[in-house]
């Protein structure tokens, strides 16, 4: 427990840090096809308002999901997520979004998904989300757009979808802090699961149970294919693709649409 408290107040203290270099938004070089996902405040029509404080530094403060009422392995759900940025971010953070299957060991991780979230390249980091959470300003509302399509290799009767931020690693002075790889922003407040990510709804699938699951053409993962296995910060693990076992990471290297970081 006092490892983990350590953990969290140093991430807090590196996340709320000056970036090292401004944003392409900061310097008013924001890519114009983004523009439209930029606000000064949320939309009348975002049909389900919430807030989530993501370590004080981002607020998830609404969503809308079509359809919202399953999750059919194979039919694609389109989700819109409402952020507003509070603080500044340090480098390094990014987006995640899950599925979540009772029972799975891993989740189905779509972290590259929509504009926001395209991979760029960057040249301290080598690649990141080409809108990511380091890179907004204060005060600014992002419309995070994603088409998740549901795995069909998909068993459960239900799943359940959740989001947050994560970092591949935290630096500082530029060198890597071994150990605290694949760390999430903590929920301060909101509804949670309890490894920092917020849950926005659980959907059933359509499923029944022990109904068995579709066949899948070798080499295909409609929607994202699973993580490797989660770790702990601070614990030894394989390094790979993301969606580490902190309950929070989200989801690199993941599934087809997801990026090919690794995941706290």
């Amino acid at each position: 427990m006092r490892q983990k408290a350590v953990l969290s107040f140093v991430l807090l203290a590196l996340a709320s840090g000056c970036a090292s270099a401004p944003a392409d938004e900061a310097q008013g070089k924001l890519d114009p096809a983004l523009e439209q996902y930029v606000l000064p405040s949320v939309p009348a029509e975002v049909k389900n308002r919430t807030l989530v404080d993501f370590g004080g530094a981002v607020h998830l403060v609404g969503w809308d999901l079509d359809p919202s009422d399953q999750a059919k392995p194979g039919n694609t759900l389109k989700l819109k997520l409402y952020w507003r940025s509070v603080k500044k971010l340090s480098p390094g953070w990014s987006l995640f979004t899950h599925l979540i299957a009772p029972g799975a060991p891993l989740p189905y991780a779509f972290d590259g998904e929509g504009p926001l979230r395209q991979n760029v390249q960057d040249p301290k980091l080598g690649t990141k989300q080409k809108l990511s959470p380091s890179d907004w300003l204060p005060g600014n509302v992002y419309v995070d757009e994603q088409s998740l399509t549901v795995p069909a290799d998909l068993s459960a009767t239900e799943v359940t979808l959740a989001v947050g931020l994560y970092r591949e690693a935290l630096q500082v002075v530029g060198q890597e802090v071994e150990g605290l790889s694949g760390l999430r922003l903590p929920v301060l407040s909101g509804l949670s699961d309890g490894q920092d990510r917020a849950v926005l709804l659980r959907l059933p699938t359509g499923l029944r149970p022990g109904q068995k699951k579709q066949p899948q053409p070798e080499g295909q993962r409609p929607g994202g294919r699973r993580k490797p296995p989660e770790r702990r910060p601070g614990a030894a693990a394989p390094r790979g693709p993301s969606d580490l076992a902190r309950p929070n990471a989200p989801s690199p290297g993941r599934p087809a649409g997801t990026d090919s970081k690794e995941t706290p």
